[in-house]
């Protein structure tokens, strides 16, 4: 029979593919807008937005499996890795709130610049990846630092 922790691991494990693997087709997606004519550019906009919800709300389940999974393992507060990765998805829900929207609204504004924002959203894509990779990182391998 599959145990409560099992289940609660696949989906949190499943919730962290989710919460990073769009960000991959984003980056696609972002290198089609360099060269895309003015109309071709709204069905990618709304494909980024499309794919950053899905990393959002993946990350609200990831978020509570982690925590349920904390507690049924019996892991303490104030364990170092688990301190480290609440800071950490503190740090990228900020940075996720505040890293694509207003880029996204420049479309059809006089200060949008097609190149200068397809290199924003590139490189916002990028810094919000390494963030969940060091999240991941401090999930698998659980460092010990105090």
């Amino acid at each position: 029979m599959i145990s409560i922790y099992t289940i609660l691991l696949y989906i949190h494990i499943l919730s962290a593919v989710l919460s990073i693997g769009p960000l991959f087709v984003v980056l696609t997606i972002v290198k089609k807008m360099r060269t895309a004519s003015h109309v071709e550019m709204s069905p990618y906009i709304e494909a980024f937005k499309g794919a950053i919800t899905i990393v959002k709300h993946s990350g609200h389940v990831l978020v509570v499996s982690g925590i349920l999974l904390m507690w049924h393992a019996g892991y303490h507060w104030s364990t170092s890795w688990i301190v480290l990765t609440f800071l950490v998805m503190f740090a990228s829900i900020v940075f996720l709130a505040r890293a694509f929207k207003p880029t996204l609204q420049t479309f059809n504004t006089p200060a949008y610049d097609q190149q200068k924002f397809a290199s924003l959203l590139h490189r916002k894509a990028w810094m919000y990846i390494l963030l969940l990779l060091i999240m991941l990182w401090l999930m698998v391998a659980k460092p010990v630092l105090w």
